[in-house]
């Protein structure tokens, strides 16, 4: 044993039982077997070992680049080591040079053993992890969920408040990024009592005029603005698809307004049947018409903002007639479908039904009909003017 580098410190028991030592290279505690010891050492002669951590170390110097391999291996990676490399198995700090990398400049974590077998350097360009910053920002977006604990990891439960109710809920990110929803009291067919109900309209902001009244998250229950004081018969799904209990002039803040900017946009859905839709909205930091979209499982393809909101409306309005007049596509009130964010505005993309040239549409041939309407609207030059006098 003493020959092997190990120093024992209890008196010998048997050869196939752990026999306390302390290593004579680097003094720590060890535990081999002597039947080990002196097996290897009949076979390959006397030599340090019995120590696993001492083993690791020189191994790793064993496969320790030089400077010509490590300058090879860091460019093939694409990073910048911001420590001094030691050996394979130690990660370094690094910065990811990958154009759009998540991490945008922050520090992250290399391993350079790794990197050699093939794999790509920044784990979070190969989506083998998230950054927090970017896992907060899609569980606002698409989960309207406002994260309460730092992040975790993509399949833990995550405590946060919802957006729409301010109820505690605890959504997986994962669930989240697969376009589940992320609170269960306010899924829009989730069945719910008259006293959940009644809980849900209040945090709507409105007070439903019959208690008893409920039928189901998609029939209307009349009542009164908690705001205004105005009628209201409102749908509480509807409410959580984003639209808002009362239309008033009063209550609705973030509705469309003519006189400033807005936005006309274009949206894809590839899930069940692939339609688009046009649609406009404000174009301020307080709109969340396209964040809703996006939850809903809509793709924002195309936008196309205006100085003046009412260009905006009228190009939407021309397209729609365009569309659904003119050529006479059905939209999705024509085509029979439930009530649903827009669907008197989606068309489907593949529909054999409108005959040649129209029955396979794409999003580029779409936007191309709202850039032809815009110029013919003469509202390019309105628009340069605007910005002229801005």
């Amino acid at each position: 044993m003493v020959r092997n580098g190990c120093l024992p410190t209890t008196v010998f028991q048997k050869a196939t039982a752990p026999w306390p030592s302390i290593c004579d290279r680097c003094k720590g505690p060890i535990k081999p077997t002597y039947d080990s010891i002196a097996t290897k050492a009949r076979r390959w002669g006397d030599a340090p070992r019995g120590c696993r951590p001492c083993a690791d170390r020189e191994r790793a110097e064993k496969f320790r680049l030089g400077e010509d391999e490590l300058a090879r291996t860091i460019a093939k990676a694409n990073i910048q080591l911001l420590e001094p490399y030691t050996n394979n198995r130690t990660s370094v700090g690094s910065l990811c040079l990958n154009e759009g990398c998540p991490r945008a400049g922050k520090p992250i974590k290399v391993s350079i053993k790794t990197v050699r077998q093939g794999a790509m350097a920044c784990k979070y360009c190969a989506r083998r992890a998230i950054d927090p910053d970017v896992a907060v920002t899609v569980m606002r977006d698409k989960g309207c969920v406002e994260p309460s604990t730092v992040y975790a990891r993509v399949d833990v439960p995550w405590p946060g408040t919802c957006l729409r109710c301010q109820r505690a809920v605890k959504p997986r990110l994962h669930d989240v990024m697969q376009g589940q929803g992320a609170c269960m009291y306010c899924a829009p067919n989730t069945p719910l009592s008259l006293e959940q109900a009644w809980a849900r309209a209040i945090a709507y902001r409105f007070r439903p005029d019959d208690p008893e009244g409920f039928k189901n998250t998609n029939a209307s229950w009349a009542g009164t603005c908690l705001n205004c004081d105005g009628p209201v018969n409102p749908a509480l799904g509807n409410l959580y698809r984003g639209q808002g209990a009362c239309n008033s002039r009063v209550c609705k803040v973030t509705g469309f307004k003519d006189s400033e900017p807005g936005i006309v946009y274009l949206l894809q859905r590839t899930s069940g049947p692939a339609m688009a839709k046009i649609g406009i909205c404000e174009d301020s930091d307080r709109n969340t018409r396209l964040r809703i979209h996006r939850h809903n499982g809509w793709e924002v393809v195309y936008t196309r903002e205006f100085r003046v909101g009412l260009h905006a409306r009228l190009v939407e309005a021309a397209v729609k007639r365009l569309w659904f007049g003119e050529r006479a596509w059905k939209n999705g009130a024509a085509r029979g479908e439930q009530w649903s964010d827009g669907y008197t505005e989606t068309v489907l993309l593949e529909d054999p039904a409108r005959g040649q040239p129209w029955s396979l549409l794409t999003p580029v041939a779409l936007w191309t009909d709202v850039a032809t309407l815009t110029e013919r609207l003469g509202f390019d030059l309105d628009e340069q003017r605007a910005g002229e006098r801005a």
